[in-house]
């Protein structure tokens, strides 16, 4: 199925939109449901006024100096008359909050308590998503490696902040499809070890250095995040050595994280070490930051940012997004500290001049209630996106597309199915916030920009009541009024 093109707006209407939509490397094209066009929706407003009221100028010749002169022909003024606003009384959002630019303008159509500090939820991934194409760029990949250790028997770990490294090589076996796995890195070591020994010579690695010093391996975890958090499967420690996002099941996408990643990864490493020829029958495993030069034994690298990031965004997945912002500052020349964070996402997304004050950044996933952003902000980052060809406008193709893939596959429903692939947001729940922000391609192909919050007392009903709201700005289109 093809994609409806202009579905990101005019800076793609030469070529189909193309949506990645992998499982960290299988990138499929998703074929997106075409617009079924304007088919009524909750009375934003009657049809009628869906036809902007015009009017239009006219060429005139005026007398100057004995000259006549062409008046220049005036743009045309637009009267807006199709309101929204009866769509916010709905009790589900209890506090409604948001905004809705024209992202080639940069002019805001609607404005709702926009300027309001809210915690953002997963809406926040947007900026880490930005902050790590725009500092990383779209083609870096971060590498697991195996060193020579001081001894023949001995070999070092290096972790590189990767999370998606697989336990196991079977494709269904991990989430994190077409990631590289720790089968591939032991396999490599035992080969290299083997070249170095004389015909006939077992390999005998009987010491195993970890080194997980990438950033603070103590500094893993956030005071505000719950610590039920791990056990409910949405987030691991936050340490540059583990294996499948430390979950318990590889294969379930919310299965429990553990408390130790680092020693998990190390086990798993040894035992494919013994599958893979090592004839040890114990190996010693130390923890250290192992400084070694030593020669590198084997190698492997993640799937690149984009699709990083691609994965993140379409699976929300919290623990790939505290990477990323680890990864971040350390490219922003911090520490890779969790109290770093904040700063780093600031410094990376200062070229694109939205201003960030007054906004709090604690985390990379939106977890973290003490979080703070407004909705202008929010939206300041996707216009951007939306504008940029450069490394952050791969972002606009890595949203979830309404009732066809990611968080957003099964919503918009009913009446709010009119916007089914016409819309690509990113969706947020944590306690007190539902939140959704992106992009809409509208009834008559008008693009918008829109980032809305509701607040108080939420729970998932408040979800398809600001999809209502998204679906009234569609059918608006163009006509969109602020009243």
């Amino acid at each position: 199925m093809e994609t409806d093109e202009n579905l990101v707006g005019r800076k793609r209407a030469s070529r189909v939109v193309r949506v990645l939509a992998i499982a960290l490397g299988a990138a499929v094209g998703l074929g997106a449901i075409a617009g079924a066009g304007f088919l009524g929706f909750a009375n934003p407003t009657s049809v009628d006024a869906l036809i902007p009221a015009v009017v239009e100028a006219e060429e005139a010749a005026v007398q100057v100096t004995g000259r006549l002169n062409p008046q220049t022909p005036q743009a045309s003024v637009r009267f807006p008359t199709c309101s929204i606003s009866s769509l916010l009384d709905d009790p589900r959002l209890d506090v409604f909050s948001g905004v809705v630019m024209d992202p080639w303008s940069g002019e805001v159509l609607f404005a709702r308590a926009s300027e309001d500090l809210l915690a953002p939820a997963s809406v926040l991934k947007t900026v880490t998503a930005a902050a790590a194409l725009s500092a990383l760029g779209p083609d870096a990949t971060f590498a697991t490696t195996v060193r020579a250790g001081e001894t023949s028997q001995s070999v070092v770990l290096v972790g590189g902040g990767d999370p998606t490294l697989r336990s196991r090589r079977g494709e269904g076996e991990s989430v994190y499809v077409g990631a590289p796995s720790v089968t591939e890195l032991a396999e490599q070591t035992i080969a290299a070890v083997s070249a170095g020994l004389e015909e006939g010579t077992k390999v005998s690695i009987t010491e195993l250095i970890v080194d997980a010093t990438l950033w603070d391996s103590g500094d893993n975890w956030d005071d505000s995040w719950a610590e039920s958090a791990r056990a409910k499967g949405f987030l691991s420690r936050v340490t540059a050595l583990q294996v499948d996002g430390d979950r318990s099941n590889p294969a379930a996408a919310m299965s429990p994280r553990g408390n130790d990643p680092v020693t998990r990864a190390a086990n798993t490493f040894v035992d494919a070490l013994k599958a893979a020829g090592n004839t040890a029958r114990s190996v010693t495993i130390r923890y250290q930051n192992s400084d070694s030069e030593g020669a590198v034994l084997a190698r492997v690298e993640s799937r690149p940012v984009q699709e990083l990031v691609t994965y993140m965004l379409k699976e929300s997945d919290n623990t790939l997004a505290e990477f990323l912002a680890r990864q971040v500052s350390l490219a922003e020349g911090l520490d890779g500290s969790q109290s770093s964070v904040g700063e780093a996402l600031h410094q990376a997304l200062e070229q694109y001049g939205v201003s960030a004050e007054g906004i709090t950044i604690r985390d990379g996933s939106g977890l973290s209630a003490m979080n703070q952003v407004t909705p202008e902000y929010i939206a300041g980052i996707l216009m951007e996106v939306f504008r940029s060809e450069g490394s952050i406008g791969f972002l606009a193709e890595a949203l979830p597309i309404a009732g066809v893939d990611g968080s957003l596959d099964d919503r918009f429903g009913g009446e709010n199915a009119v916007v089914t692939s016409r819309v690509q947001a990113k969706t947020g729940s944590i306690s007190g916030t539902r939140s959704l922000a992106g992009f809409i391609h509208g009834v008559d192909d008008s693009d918008r920009v829109f980032a809305f919050f509701a607040t108080g007392t939420v729970d998932d009903d408040a979800r398809t009541a600001l999809e209502t709201v998204v679906a009234g700005v569609y059918s608006c289109g163009a006509n969109l009024a602020d009243f």
